[in-house]
Parts: structure tokens; sequence; C-alpha cells
């Protein structure tokens, strides 16, 4: 019991010691939106949301191939298929909309940092 309950306490501790930071890195660039009052902010922010939305594309496009295998491959799921299929089909539009979503407001803080030159 007590071999268990030591890589336990460890374990907590670790994890205590990670939520003890100050802010998120999503604070931090909400923060940063809030107060981005040059073009060079606002020209950061929309590289902030390519990279999000490099992201959400690649995440898509391993749910993509996901998808195609479980369809060419059904046998190999069993019963989980149907189950497989649709939450599959689920986050591929999730990260499809994500990555449309990231693309909008790159071009928007593209956009607000034309208009501040």
């Amino acid at each position: 019991m007590k071999v268990i309950l030591i890589p336990a306490l460890i374990l907590a501790a670790l994890v205590t010691a990670g939520c003890a930071t100050k802010t998120s890195p999503s604070q931090d660039w909400a923060a940063a939106a809030e107060n981005a009052d040059s073009a060079a902010g606002h020209e950061a922010l929309a590289k902030h949301f390519d990279e999000i939305a490099a992201t959400e594309e690649a995440n898509a496009e391993e749910q993509r191939r996901a998808l195609a295998d479980y369809q060419a491959r059904p046998h190999r799921y069993g019963r989980r298929i149907k189950d497989l299929r649709a939450r599959s089909g689920a986050m591929l539009r999730d990260f499809e909309a994500g990555a449309a979503d990231a693309k909008a407001m790159a071009e928007l803080h593209r956009q607000i940092a034309a208009e501040m030159h």
C-alpha cells in the first residue's frame, strides 16, 4: 500500500504545482488582444491566430485520416464503429470550424494593423 501511496503523493504535488501558475497562455493572448494599440501588436495577434489555424487544420487532417480508416475497414472496429465514425466526424467539423474562426480572427487583426499604418 505504501508503494502506491508515495508515487500518488508525488503526482499530486506535481499537478498542484502546475496549477499554481498565475495566468494561462490563453489569458495572456486575451489580454494582448484587448490591449493591442499598435500595428505591431495586431500583426503579432494575426500571427498567433495563424498558428492556431495551422494547428486546427493539422488536427482536422488527422481526423480525416481516422475517419477514412474507419470507413475503409469497419470490420476492424466491431461494434464501436458507429461511435467512432460519429465522434470522428464531429471532431472533424469542430476542428474545421476552429480553423475557419482562427483565420477570420487573423484577417481581422491584419485589417486593423493595415488601418493603423
